[in-house]
């Protein structure tokens, strides 16, 4: 109860100006004020314990939420309405359990040792009896229906090895100057292993060994979002204690959602007297996400081109998580205008979420999409070549998204782009 009451003050600070409601992408699809910030800090204010285990409604208000913070970073008072929604589905997960599928993919496989990667593996073998190639596209779509998957998604292959198959312990650089870890992500290590393979080619090229951990598991995340609070605490602490092994000043990660859990959420996750509590924090301040240390290295300076002359023309896509989260957004873009043969081209609203917001694309289909018309229209726009993002789940969206416009552009993560452009 107290923990209602706690979250309750939270969301009273909201004074209901509705300075939200213009910014919000799931409100400005659908106009239902019961799914804009402002309308479910309403809700949270007049719930009882009772309500907590009432109606599939009223659980389907707040799965409507990309918590993509855009209400959090327009509201006057400083109400962060993202964080006190993914609170009020912990409080419904407490109360009522998770969803059989979401409790089989966080508790099962995330949280797995050995059975994620050999179901992995077991789907690149039978990938393509369940999935049918695309012509004239790299993606997948799904042959027969599955539960809780459109058959319209672009579905990327699995990758024939993870990337931990291929890298893991020490890559040692030719001469060395530095020592890094590098965090991978399920998305790099399953789906795109070139956007980790890019990243460490980058760090050996400037003398930058690094340390993969075989044995990290996911950040996390999803799980978090969806209020599971028990699977990321686990996650967190066999992830500390992978990068544990070795004394590694900063921890590298691709992927700006994995950059933000690992940074900001895992030290929250642990209760104050709890002893590894201060043990996370000093592993979470190591970590920097790529673009941040990449600007790092190149100290601001153009970059040393390769053979390939040829001019591209590049936009940029803000993940939510590096700009609202981490406040990371000039990065990227300097290294893009400092690319030999890139010509950079800002998108219009650059930083509105794409509308990938981890399961909500899963439980929201549709209205996903209707969200990521908008960015298609922005990139549409530019007129622009390739599209890169510094985030894989706004990567997989994008890629969707520009399948079902029948737009035709190349994807590619920040990573990629960076590695394939220059020689550090």
């Amino acid at each position: 109860m107290n923990s209602l009451i706690a979250l309750k003050e939270k969301a009273g600070r909201c004074v209901k100006c509705g300075n939200c409601l213009a910014q919000c992408p799931v409100y400005a699809e659908t106009l239902e004020e019961p799914l804009s910030s402002r309308g479910k800090m309403a809700l949270i204010e007049s719930l009882s314990q009772q309500d907590l285990n009432l109606s599939e409604r009223f659980s389907k208000i707040f799965s409507q939420c990309l918590l993509c913070g855009t209400c959090a970073e327009n509201c006057p008072n400083g109400v962060s309405g993202d964080e006190i929604i993914r609170e009020a589905r912990s409080l419904i997960v407490k109360e009522k359990g998770l969803s059989l599928p979401k409790k089989t993919i966080f508790k099962y496989l995330l949280n797995s040792d050995h059975l994620m990667p050999w179901l992995i593996k077991g789907g690149t073998v039978l990938q393509n009896i369940f999935l049918k190639r695309i012509p004239e596209e790299s993606g997948l779509h799904l042959r027969f229906p599955v539960p809780f998957l459109d058959q319209r998604r672009f579905i990327p292959p699995l990758a024939p090895d993870p990337f931990l198959d291929i890298y893991s312990g020490w890559i040692r650089a030719k001469n060395e100057v530095m020592r890094v870890g590098l965090f991978v992500g399920c998305v790099s290590n399953y789906l795109f292993p070139e956007i980790s393979r890019s990243a460490l080619e980058l760090m050996l090229r400037q003398g930058i060994s690094v340390f993969i951990p075989k044995d990290q598991h996911c950040c996390g995340l999803p799980a978090l979002g969806s209020g599971d609070e028990e699977t990321p605490l686990a996650l967190a602490q066999k992830n500390f204690a992978a990068f544990a092994e070795e004394d590694l000043p900063q921890i590298i990660v691709p992927c700006a959602s994995c950059a933000a859990m690992l940074k900001l959420d895992y030290p929250t996750l642990f209760a104050a007297d709890d002893p590894i509590k201060e043990k996370i924090g000093t592993f979470s301040e190591k970590v920097k996400d790529l673009s941040s240390f990449l600007v790092q290295l190149s100290d601001g300076k153009p970059l040393r081109q390769n053979e390939k002359k040829k001019i591209l023309r590049v936009t940029y896509h803000d993940p939510c998580h590096l700009r609202r989260k981490l406040g990371v957004f000039r990065e990227p873009r300097q290294l893009l205008k400092n690319l030999p043969g890139v010509e950079y081209l800002e998108m219009p609203e650059a930083n509105r979420c794409c509308g990938q917001g981890g399961s909500f694309n899963i439980a929201n289909y549709d209205l996903s999409l209707k969200i990521a018309e908008r960015k298609i229209k922005a990139i549409a726009e530019t007129n622009a070549d390739v599209v890169t993002t510094a985030c894989s789940g706004c990567l997989l969206q994008i890629m969707d998204a520009l399948h079902q416009a029948g737009l035709k552009k190349e994807v590619r993560h920040l990573a990629e782009m960076i590695n394939q452009a220059t020689l550090l």
